[in-house]
């Protein structure tokens, strides 16, 4: 039986504490942000329930805690992307198609317009949608709904009465 080395150990340790930590310091600088934040908002409603002196340390703390907040919000360092190789694939044949139409008819095309090119060509390869109602019959509007008068309900008795008071001189 062989003994546990530390190293082992430690190494397994390290690969899986790296996500963790990695996560933590993304989220530390927005939690501590929020609960400074939401500390500011309790406290100030403490000192107006409670006094000056459990709000003033609630505020100071909040304060604190909310300055610490925006200190780990620092922008992080953004890991370096490798060079890209020389020897990259072609442009996709829409931009090829796009440059041989501008070379071919002579002039010079704005972003704008290429884009616009693009777009209509991929439109142009799209199958035409048809729209199609499986229940026509279901679809008529107003032949559901029964059409009847409407009729006054109890409360406009007592305005029918003041009225039929008011008139009867």
């Amino acid at each position: 039986m062989q003994p546990r080395s530390f190293f082992r150990f430690s190494t397994g340790l390290i690969f899986v504490a790296e996500p963790v930590i990695a996560l933590v310091r993304r989220l530390a600088g927005p939690a501590a942000a929020a609960i400074g934040v939401l500390g500011l908002a309790v406290s100030g409603t403490v000192w107006n329930f409670y006094g000056r002196l459990p709000g003033l340390s609630g505020t100071i703390a909040s304060l604190l805690v909310l300055a610490l907040g925006l200190v780990l919000l620092r922008p992080l360092p953004v890991p370096e992307l490798p060079e890209p190789s020389t020897a990259e694939e072609p442009a996709s044949t829409s931009e090829l198609a796009a440059a041989e139409d501008s070379a071919v008819s002579g002039e010079s095309l704005t972003t704008a317009e290429a884009i616009a090119r693009e777009l209509a060509a991929e439109e142009s390869r799209k199958p035409e949608v048809v729209l199609i109602t499986y229940a026509p019959e279901n679809l008529l509007p107003g032949t559901t709904l029964p059409v009847r008068k409407r009729r006054p309900g109890a409360s406009f008795k007592l305005y029918r009465e003041m009225t039929e008071e008011l008139f009867k001189s």
